[in-house]
């Protein structure tokens, strides 16, 4: 499970949830939010890992991009609608299908070393299972908890104006930079 929090911090899971949360200041709300980014993130990580299990083939093996690729473009998009975002009343729902939505992607495209790191055949089934399921709590809970942070900073920086801009120039700059780094 600690793996799982730990995985969390991860620069450009931070500047996804970051990205894609509503501007909501409900703790209940924020955590919520970070908890569906977790699920989207830990469905592709299981299945992956399942499949790997019972068949010894690693389903994503032989793609001719990365994945992460497709990631930077994706925090790029994310920061831009963020930064020109105009209304205040935006409907959750449609914040909970992008999260779950980037969520997965980020699960997909950083599945590869998680899966055959820990679902090796050194170890028992069972074991295996563990793991899969520890590290999806761990995420889940994490970002559950970044966000909750995240948007209680958003709400003091809400109070500086001219501070709102921060979080989706980061989220553009690191997008363009795991695009460079992978391409």
């Amino acid at each position: 499970m600690f793996l799982g929090v730990m995985h969390c911090f991860e620069a450009d899971h931070v500047l996804a949830v970051a990205s894609v949360s509503s501007k909501s200041t409900k703790p209940r709300a924020l955590f919520y939010q970070g908890v569906t980014w977790g699920v989207g993130h830990s469905i592709p990580i299981v299945i992956i890992g399942v499949l790997y299990m019972l068949t010894s083939m690693f389903v994503l093996e032989g793609l001719p991009f990365s994945l992460e690729i497709i990631v930077g473009i994706v925090l790029i998009i994310a920061g831009v609608i963020r930064l020109f975002r105009k209304t205040e009343k935006e409907q959750l729902n449609n914040h909970i299908k992008a999260l779950l939505f980037v969520g997965v992607l980020h699960g997909i495209a950083g599945s590869a070393g998680i899966v055959l790191a820990h679902t090796t055949h050194g170890t028992s089934l069972f074991t295996q299972c563990l793991y899969l399921l520890g590290f999806s709590i761990g995420s889940i809970m994490g970002m559950g908890l970044i966000s909750l942070f995240i948007g209680k900073l958003e709400g003091v920086i809400n109070y500086v104006k001219k501070m709102q801009w921060l979080i989706p120039v980061l989220s553009i700059g690191y997008g363009i930079f795991m695009i460079y780094k992978f391409i």
